[in-house]
């Protein structure tokens, strides 16, 4: 519930996909984002599953399935015997032994995720986990983790508008600093006053008057900051804040409100000493407790796939092939991204070894066929990566009764089921138009699509691959040589070679023979040029070559 109308005053917090928090926190740290969960709000959630068997549990299964393929480290935190009695008007449970809680455990133990048990309120205990760096920030259902001190509050794990399908991708994300240095100014003494004049969780009326906008108006003023600095036991000094508070409101005189208000009162027994604890003091795990839960936390434990599939036979009536083709089919994937992710600190990855190493990935990748940039991770980059869900997840399909009913995507559980597993699982875009689809089968590789810093850390010789031949597509192609295309019909080659001899032009330089060298003896004396041929002058002078005209007028002449 927290405190009604909050809001409007600090804003709807910024909507950030819950993805890509954990992946920026591991490319700068090299460790998954961590966060602490308030179980009961989950568990309070759950009871509107519906369909199937045991669907509170089953949404809870989806739920950890989610997570599981964030590639965060989710700690989960119970509310302990110490907690306030009556919350919300209503008495609760001394938590920790509840039906609820160890069902719950149960399967947080079989996802290898560690859960805590807090001495009190479970929503104090994870804003103290915040304050001391054991976790990054808290998720909850509203603010009043702000009121305990956490620095960083996520909430509302949902769909983001109308794109894809329904897959919670993005939370809400509220920051205590920018909160304070926002447009609404509260600190955390600022939201413990307006939940003590306007109403919360441990006195939800407030005071008679008072709404969310005095109430912040106030806190701004400083009189939250004010309060909690006082005693609880000094009386005195409580009257004189209470004075000054009601003279600031009826008359305004240093203008910390929009108006007077001359007909609110505050009751001389404001605030009660005991609500005013549960916020400035609630009971949570001591400092040395705290140092030896840092050393503890079993961050990366093993899923236990065998137990999980007996654990879903049992409550979700997942029984023979069937039961275990749809227990593979919205496993593996999430729990491939698990196991990529862990290949970064193991020993034995083989990373020394190129030829071990090409060995290893292709037990979890066999090939990688696309990248991407989705609103679902607000445009950090995915790679579609293809792998074969049963060795991934390891089971023996041999020991499963085998049935004759049909396993088809479409036929594997109730519409109700269905849907949830399309709404925790996927994160592909809700397809237009419904067509027809293939039949599962967990023997035969699938595809998924995968944050590429978890795909670098878990296959880098497969990006590597990947990438190189991406480049090679952007390179400028070369122009192939042009081949002459033979012209269909006519005369065919060759045709006329029996009647014609054709010879070839001569295509080498031909060389002319030599004039034998002239042999002059040895006695003859040797004459320059000029004396080796007759003179021109020596010959008669050439005549003209007579012609008909010419022998006319010799004629004529001699007559």
């Amino acid at each position: 519930m927290g405190i009604p109308g909050i809001y409007d005053e600090i804003g709807r917090g910024e909507r950030i996909s819950l993805s890509k928090l954990a992946i920026e926190k591991f490319e700068q740290t090299g460790r998954p984002f961590r966060l602490a969960i308030d179980v009961s709000i989950w568990q309070f959630q759950i009871q509107a599953g519906q369909g199937g068997s045991n669907p509170a549990i089953r949404t809870l299964y989806y739920r950890l399935i989610r997570l599981l393929a964030t590639s965060i480290q989710p700690l989960f935190v119970f509310d302990g015997p110490k907690r306030p009695q009556l919350k919300r008007n209503k008495k609760v449970g001394r938590g920790g032994a509840s039906a609820s809680d160890v069902a719950t455990k149960q399967l947080l133990k079989l996802f290898g995720f560690p859960f805590h048990n807090a001495p009190g309120e479970a929503e104090a205990e994870c804003a103290l986990l915040q304050r001391h760096g054991i976790v990054d920030a808290v998720l909850s259902e509203d603010v009043d983790t702000l009121m305990f001190g956490s620095g960083i509050t996520l909430r509302d794990w949902s769909s983001e508008g109308s794109r894809g399908n329904k897959a919670p991708t993005h939370v809400s994300l509220f920051d205590a600093k920018k909160t304070k240095d926002g447009k609404s100014g509260l600190d955390r003494e600022g939201m413990i006053l307006v939940a003590l004049l306007s109403g919360g969780d441990y006195a939800t009326e407030g005071l008679k008057g008072f709404g969310a906008k005095i109430a912040c108006e106030a806190a701004r003023a400083g009189y939250g900051k004010s309060l909690c600095s006082i005693s609880r036991s000094d009386e005195d000094s409580l009257a004189n804040w209470r004075n000054n508070l009601v003279y600031e409101l009826q008359t305004n005189e240093s203008q910390f409100f929009k108006t007077k208000h001359k007909s609110l009162r505050i009751p001389d027994d404001f605030p009660s000493r005991e609500i005013l604890g549960y916020y400035t003091h609630p009971v949570v795990s001591s400092a040395t407790k705290i140092e030896k839960l840092k050393e503890e936390i079993p961050w990366d434990g093993e899923v236990d796939v065998p137990g999980l599939r007996d654990y879903v036979k049992e409550a979700f009536d997942w029984t023979n092939k069937v039961g275990a083709t749809k227990f593979i089919r919205n496993l593996a994937p999430a729990l491939l991204v698990h196991k990529l992710r862990l290949r970064a600190n193991r020993r034995d990855s083989g990373y020394g070894d190129l030829v071990l190493t090409q060995m290893n990935e292709m037990e979890y990748v066999r090939d990688i066929c696309g990248r991407r940039e989705h609103f679902s991770m607000d445009g950090k980059p995915e790679l579609r990566v293809i792998f074969a869900p049963l060795d991934i997840v390891g089971l023996n399909l041999e020991d499963e009764h085998d049935d004759s009913g049909d396993y088809g995507r479409d036929g594997l559980a109730p519409v109700n089921d269905d849907d949830q597993i399309e709404a925790y699982v996927s994160e592909d875009e809700a397809p237009k138009s419904k067509r027809v689809t293939a039949p599962y089968d967990p023997t035969k590789p699938d595809k998924a699509w995968i944050p590429e810093s978890i795909a670098k850390v878990g296959v880098p010789l497969k990006v590597e691959d990947y990438e190189e031949a991406e480049r090679k597509k952007k390179l400028p192609k070369v122009k192939a040589v042009r081949k002459t295309v033979a012209v269909k019909g006519g005369m065919p080659k060759g045709a006329l070679d029996k009647f014609v001899k054709v010879s070839k032009p001569m295509e080498e330089e031909y060389t002319f023979p030599k004039a034998p060298a002239r042999t002059i003896a040895a006695s003859q004396p040797v004459l320059p040029p000029v004396y080796l041929a007759p003179s021109l002058d020596k010959f008669p002078a050439s005549q003209p070559v007579p012609t008909s005209k010419s022998k006319a007028l010799s004629r004529s002449t001699r007559s």
